[in-house]
């Protein structure tokens, strides 16, 4: 009789231990679908993520070339007033383009265009045509600043 007990006991013991095994691997099934599903769109946006970032970047930097371009175009109109405003947005923009660039050696590249700030400002607000000379250097260095090596 008690051998009988002991078989009785151990077939809901098995019974349980099957059912266990298959919800087990009905959530790993169901987990395996969903990674299956979620890790390629996760990499795609994280893709699109890093390129919306460097056309964000790119942008920036062309803002930057067009205000120095503007800059001189400006002061070679002998408009010294219009050229010292975008001449002050210019390097408060490098500024703040500088400060968000990840790559310390780009950062330091634009934070050196801010050295041209004071000469440039002072000589366009006394109309000083030699103004012009700075404002050139300034669009050499802000295109060699600003134009990436991976552009052809």
């Amino acid at each position: 009789m008690m051998h009988e007990q002991a078989g009785e006991s151990a077939a809901p013991v098995k019974k349980r231990l099957a059912t266990s095994r298959i919800i087990s691997a009905g959530i790993l099934l169901s987990l395996l679908a969903f990674l299956t599903g979620f890790l390629p769109g996760y990499a795609k946006g994280q893709r699109q993520e890093k390129e919306l970032r460097e056309a964000r970047q790119e942008n920036a930097l062309a803002q930057l070339r067009d205000l120095a371009c503007q800059a001189y175009l400006q002061a070679s109109q002998k408009d010294y007033g219009l050229a010292a405003g975008t001449s002050t947005r210019l390097f408060d923009r490098t500024r703040e383009v500088a400060a968000q660039t990840p790559d310390s050696a780009n950062r330091t590249a634009l934070e050196d265009l801010l050295g041209l700030r004071d000469t440039i400002t002072a000589k366009l607000a006394t109309g000083d045509s030699g103004v012009l000379g700075d404002l050139q250097a300034l669009l050499v260095k802000t295109r060699q600043a600003t134009t990436s090596t991976q552009q052809p």
